[in-house]
């Protein structure tokens, strides 16, 4: 019987066989960790995707209810500062709007409670209303017009500035909205209370804004001095923010570039901001942006920024960003927002008055022991209205109608210096002038309103309500000349000629112009006239 002996293996040959072992054990390691990993960035890419997804939800729930608020506000016109309401619709989202002066707010959530939560922040100018021209609110402006503007030193502005289709240049200080083609400042006393919109580029060289700036071609604040800009800065073209310029409101480029340059600080360390362009974001010098940087394009940091940088390209010195930088990343860059600026076309001046005038020449006479008190002059048609040799120190009293709008028709109006103008509105209605020629006044005039036929005031007076001021209208096909330090109560409109007061006048009403202003030195405080708002 034969007994088979197996060979013993050597030693070399069980170290093979072990590291075949080794080498299984360490494959199926390899294996397990790359799946654990492909499953954690699947989950995290969905996630992503998810979050990404409930932001966009958000922001486009926002801008519906911008878009009803505006509706709202049109057909109502009884959205009031500081008014909040919520929308809930029917998948339960809700969203919360406010008026916070010129402009809504819409604040949306979705997700509430969950991993998804999304929360965006919107908001919108209010829109002119109306599609037609002649439906717009033309009494909403101090002053109007379509020709450019200069408003020097020493102007004060009580009230918005309208000019369509052209250009605004301050010096001087607007107390509300700026609404024009080109906004350009060029004194330190240049001032800006409220919001510019602007259908072309808004330049401010030195001077403040206190609301945002809305530009369709473009934004340049380079004050060499330290300025603050309070609010927004919305453009379809680039930003540039250089000098001393300090901006406490969120930078929006729609379809440009953003440069930030000098020391220029855009928000704070307790209010941080966001600055997004669709094209590049540039930083250089001492420039600082607290809050996070969302570029389409590249980001290129020379100053500091003490937030997050998010771009589509490439950021270059990411060192200089105190958080994450994060490039080649489109999914991460928020969207530029931009409001529409479309409605600034459809302002237009209002259709001038057809009218005709002539009858008897009225020669107003000096003030002396013969004609103590002012020429009475009742409402109907005349020739030309003149002093004597253009004489100073004369009176002239016009009355409104008890039964009806007082409505004075005349070929001309020359009155020369220290003309006191008596005005009665103790009737019910308005007191209207129209001119086929030249209004032309002298300086130094002064004007005398009555509410109760007997006793006249200053109308710079305390105790007179400037709102009576819409009860007085004037209109002149040609030009309106008032002289220096004098007084003006009612509304001007020139559809035609030129509009000028003199230094250091005082006015309360309306000034339209469809041939161009020249207010010099002068405050004007505005009244929406009643002739337009019957219109």
């Amino acid at each position: 019987m034969k007994t088979n002996h197996s060979t013993p293996l050597t030693a070399a040959a069980h170290m093979r066989k072990g590291g075949v072992l080794i080498s299984l054990v360490a494959v199926t390691l390899v294996i397990g960790v790359l799946g654990v990993s492909v499953i954690a960035f699947t989950r995290s890419s969905e996630h992503s995707h998810l979050s990404a997804n409930a932001g966009s939800r958000a922001y486009y729930l926002a801008d519906s209810g911008l878009r009803y608020a505006q509706h709202i506000h049109c057909r109502d016109n009884d959205w009031l500062h500081g008014r909040q309401r919520t929308l809930t619709l029917q998948g339960g989202e809700q969203v919360d709007i406010i008026r916070l002066g010129d402009t809504f707010w819409a604040t949306a959530t979705v997700d509430v409670g969950t991993a998804k939560e999304a929360r965006a922040r919107v908001p919108m100018p209010l829109s002119l209303c109306g599609e037609d021209p002649d439906n717009d609110p033309i009494d909403e402006f101090a002053v109007f017009g379509d020709v450019a503007i200069s408003l020097g030193n020493n102007t004060v502005i009580e009230g918005d500035v309208a000019i369509t289709g052209d250009n605004v240049a301050l010096k001087g200080i607007v107390d509300g909205n700026i609404y024009a083609a080109d906004v350009t400042t060029t004194s330190s006393s240049a001032t800006v209370t409220g919001s510019i919109f602007s259908s072309g580029f808004v330049d401010i060289r030195t001077g403040d804004v206190t609301g945002d700036i809305h530009s369709a071609d473009g934004i340049l604040l380079r004050s060499a001095q330290s300025t603050v800009f309070g609010g927004w800065l919305f453009s379809h073209g680039s930003i540039e923010v250089g000098g001393g310029s300090e901006v406490r409101g969120h930078i929006h480029s729609c379809a440009g570039d953003v440069f930030l340059s000098g020391s220029a600080i855009i928000g704070t360390p307790a209010e941080p901001v966001e600055v997004r362009a669709h094209g590049d974001v540039t930083l250089s010098g001492s420039a600082t942006v607290y809050g996070n940087v969302y570029a389409g394009g590249i980001i290129t940091v020379g100053g500091s920024i003490v937030g997050n940088a998010f771009a589509g390209g490439v950021i270059l010195n990411p060192g200089a960003v105190t958080g994450s930088a994060i490039e080649l990343s489109p999914t991460y860059v928020k969207q530029p927002i931009c409001p529409d600026l479309d409605d600034l076309d459809l302002i237009s001046l209002p259709d001038a008055t057809e009218f005709t005038a002539g009858g008897d020449d009225i020669d107003v006479p000096e003030i002396d022991e013969d004609s103590p008190g002012p020429f009475i002059v009742a409402p109907g048609s005349y020739g030309a209205v003149s002093s004597s040799n253009n004489s100073s120190n004369t009176a002239l009293l016009l009355s409104a109608g008890a039964a009806d709008h007082a409505n004075y028709y005349f070929n001309t109006i020359s009155l020369g210096n220290d003309l006191t103008l008596y005005l009665d509105l103790s009737g019910s209605y308005d007191i209207r002038v129209f001119v086929v020629g030249d209004i032309a006044i002298g300086k130094d005039l002064n004007v005398l309103v009555s509410t109760d036929g007997t006793n006249y005031v200053s109308m710079d007076d305390d105790s007179v309500d400037p709102e009576i001021a819409a009860r007085v209208y004037w209109e002149s096909q040609s030009d309106f000349v008032l002289g220096a330090t004098s007084n003006w109560l009612g509304s001007v409109y020139t559809p035609d000629g030129n509009l000028s007061v003199g230094n250091g006048s005082y006015l309360i009403g309306s000034y339209y112009s469809g041939g161009g202003h020249d207010i010099t030195a002068s405050a004007v405080v505005h009244v929406p006239p009643n002739y337009f708002a019957e219109e």
